[in-house]
């Protein structure tokens, strides 16, 4: 971890997120690797539910996790279609229904387990990124229209909620995921 960039730190006890299924983390992590390879040699596709964990959780913190989660049945994702947060560097998939994201979002983060002082926290809108401008083509208009032109569309049950943590190379990995709609 010390050769992290600052801003890479604040993750190192991970994240709370959607990670759909394969088939469709498939396709959207082509376009991650072909307009963004640096922003997708950190993580596959995903949809952020929450911001990075201050701390390491305890068994019992990951029981009200599980308890609070279990309070929200499965529901379904549409994602599509493509748009951007221009002129900031980002195009993304639009993800709806997203006010059942922000519930857990919210109910997840009053837990006090989640850093809220970071940026967006409060008017953060769920999305699918695609890039983010880190590397790749420069993210303008004509990309965002090539990328609508490509843009892929569709649905999936959203069933559970992953906790993802970075190795030492940054790079994301699933480590537990917790099932909505079931207590501990």
């Amino acid at each position: 971890m010390d050769h992290w960039e600052e801003w890479q730190k604040v993750y190192q006890h991970g994240i709370m997120v959607i990670w759909p299924p394969d088939e469709i983390r498939k396709i959207i992590n082509a376009k991650r690797e072909a307009y963004d390879p640096v922003s997708a040699s950190f993580c596959g596709a995903h949809i952020t539910l929450t911001q990075p964990l201050l701390n390491t959780l305890s068994d019992a913190e990951w029981g009200n996790i599980q308890d609070i989660l279990g309070r929200f049945p499965p529901f379904e994702i549409q994602y599509g279609p493509t748009k951007s947060f221009l002129p900031y560097p980002c195009i993304w998939h639009e993800i709806q229904p997203e006010e059942k994201i922000l519930d857990l979002r919210h109910a997840l983060h009053q837990t006090g387990y989640f850093n809220l002082s970071l940026e967006h926290t409060d008017d953060f809108i769920p999305h699918m990124t695609i890039t983010e401008g880190l590397s790749g083509p420069p993210v303008d208009e004509e990309l965002l229209t090539i990328l609508q032109e490509q843009s892929s569309q569709g649905s999936f049950i959203c069933q559970d909620a992953a906790y993802i943590v970075p190795d030492e190379s940054f790079y994301f990995g699933v480590v537990k995921r917790l099932a909505l709609g079931r207590g501990r």
